[in-house]
């Protein structure tokens, strides 16, 4: 059985960030390139997941995420937020996880002011 940190490694990060680049992509139009930088990615990496190419447990993962929460942070990295992607894989991983780790102890509370 994986730890929290393995589960949160494996399917929550990636998961969100999935979650993410669909937000980005299809609701805001930014550009795989914009996406890449602001999720500290490759725009190869991106265009995977937005052809789908990733793991039947990160899909399932994805679907479990609130919308609105994603879309939430969507927002604010479509206006510029880079910090918002770590503070939104953080808040989805206490949620999906139940657990809060030595890193997201150390961080401020994810709010939409942040």
């Amino acid at each position: 059985m994986d730890s929290g940190y393995e589960t949160a490694a494996k399917e929550i990060v990636p998961a969100v960030r999935y979650a993410l680049i669909k937000a980005l992509k299809e609701k805001y139009n930014k550009r795989e390139g914009y996406i890449a930088e602001s999720l500290g990615m490759t725009q190869a990496a991106i265009s995977k997941y937005l052809n789908g190419k990733c793991s039947a447990k990160v899909i399932a993962t994805e679907k479990r995420i609130d919308a609105k929460f994603i879309d939430k942070y969507a927002k604010m990295i479509a206006e510029g937020n880079r910090g918002a992607a770590g503070m939104c894989i953080c808040g989805v991983c206490n949620n999906l996880n139940g657990f809060g780790c030595s890193f997201s102890r150390a961080q401020p509370p994810a709010t939409a002011s942040a």
